[in-house]
């Protein structure tokens, strides 16, 4: 395992990795990295997955295990995200543009990854953040719990 990650990184990483691993097999197969990227409306052409796979898949498996997952994600703990990113991020949850992510949008894009989240899972991650107690989650809010989330 990477030696710089603590084990609540290495844990979030293992809990983002079996969301990838749709199978429980141990591995995120090419299909499963197309439907993790359709999930987050990622138009994603073969090549462009097949040359990712290649990137992340180390020994030639075709698929990548979680030793490969962390190799590749570990660096992504210690550093900043642009604004660029940041500000895609938020267009991912902000489906309708207003500026703020609302309950519905969040349960959206949150069931997509996993789906027996409830409306009360959701409730409790906007109260988490919510500043300013609007029930919605505006695009300060949402940068500051990503910086925030990095910088822990």
């Amino acid at each position: 395992m990477n030696q710089r990650l603590n084990q609540r990184q290495l844990k979030e990483l293992k809990d983002c990795f079996n969301l990838f691993d749709g199978d429980n097999s141990g591995s995120i197969s090419v299909k499963e990295l197309k439907k993790v990227c359709e999930s987050l409306s990622i138009n994603v052409r073969e090549r462009e997955l097949n040359e990712l796979m290649k990137l992340m898949d180390n020994d030639g498996s075709g698929c990548v295990d979680f030793q490969e997952f962390v190799d590749v994600m570990a660096d992504q703990f210690f550093r900043e995200p642009t604004p660029a990113e940041l500000e895609a991020a938020f267009d991912t949850f902000d489906q309708d543009k207003s500026g703020y992510i609302s309950e519905e949008e969040l349960l959206v894009v949150m069931s997509r990854f996993k789906g027996n989240i409830t409306k009360s899972d959701v409730q409790k991650m906007i109260s988490a953040v919510d500043k300013d107690k609007d029930n919605r989650i505006n695009k300060k809010e949402f940068i500051n719990i990503v910086l925030n989330h990095n910088k822990n």
